[in-house]
């Protein structure tokens, strides 16, 4: 049997194949995109398919138990996600791998927050065992803020002074690999953060170190953030991320007190100074 993934080809879902092969593992990816597929071993099989035609996907579901679900934030992205679990309620599906988000109070009202939990109650109430990895912010939504940064030195996402601990989706796709891997995992949720409490400010003095420039921060008003970027997010993602910063700045995103370090990440984080620096230089 082998492991079908979909959202193979991105930053998250590539990192996790590349460790499945490397354990010995059969994978499959469904993706739309066949002009990726040469950058993947030799051993990997391509579904070519589309979320938005659910017809596609049956067929990707044949000779595979297991099956990782990574969905890209996208206005139907609920529709797309059901469409997935409806299909592998009729296949031999076993197992579901789900990426989702750390949910905090008031993260229901976000769209593509609000999204996710619906298609986790569809596939919780099925005969489907799973496992969801909730993750904190990515670094790499970084690499979108490169005008902000380098052309206009902002550093625009109004994350506020809370505290997110951010990570890095290398060690994110590690621990997709890891909890598929080690079917112990099954019917848990886990919670995924990176080492450090970043804040909007630090963040500004890092880059600005970096590009030996003053970087300085956006700051915390939502509405002038969001004129600021009406021309860079549709509607529907504008309004989403407004109401996302809006909990970030209240309750920052980080750990409980006392929560240990999920035990699927790999022992050393790739750290945010190290990220920038690689960002920086491709820049």
């Amino acid at each position: 049997m082998s492991i079908l993934v979909f959202g193979g080809t991105g930053k998250v879902g590539s990192v996790a194949v590349k460790h499945l092969i490397n354990d010995g593992l059969k994978v499959k990816i469904f993706s739309h995109s066949p002009d990726k597929f040469n950058t993947f071993p030799n051993e990997v099989e391509f579904i070519q398919g589309d979320l938005d035609n659910p017809e596609t996907i049956p067929n990707a579901l044949l000779d595979v138990e297991d099956m990782i679900l990574i969905l890209g934030v996208h206005k139907d992205e609920q529709e797309r996600g059901l469409s997935v679990i409806n299909a592998a309620k009729k296949s031999n599906i076993k197992r579901i791998i789900y990426l989702s988000l750390v949910h905090d109070p008031g993260t229901e009202a976000v769209p593509f927050y609000k999204s996710k939990l619906v298609i986790e109650n569809e596939f919780k109430q099925s005969d489907m065992n799973w496992t969801i990895i909730r993750s904190s912010s990515f670094f790499q939504s970084d690499a979108l803020l490169k005008n902000d940064i380098v052309d206009k030195s902002i550093f625009s996402a109004p994350i506020g002074s809370q505290g997110v601990y951010r990570i890095d989706t290398r060690d994110v796709g590690y621990a997709m690999a890891k909890a598929t891997i080690n079917k112990f995992n099954e019917n848990q949720e886990f919670r995924l953060f990176g080492d450090d409490p970043l804040t909007g400010e630090g963040i500004a003095d890092i880059y600005s170190r970096l590009l030996d420039k003053n970087i300085i921060y956006g700051g915390d008003d939502l509405d002038k953030w969001a004129s600021f970027k009406k021309d860079g997010f549709p509607p529907w993602s504008l309004n989403s991320l407004r109401i996302m910063y809006g909990c970030v700045q209240k309750n920052g995103m980080k750990p409980f007190p006392g929560e240990k370090k999920c035990h699927l990440l790999p022992e050393k984080l790739i750290s945010f100074e190290t990220f920038a620096t690689e960002l920086v230089s491709s820049w």
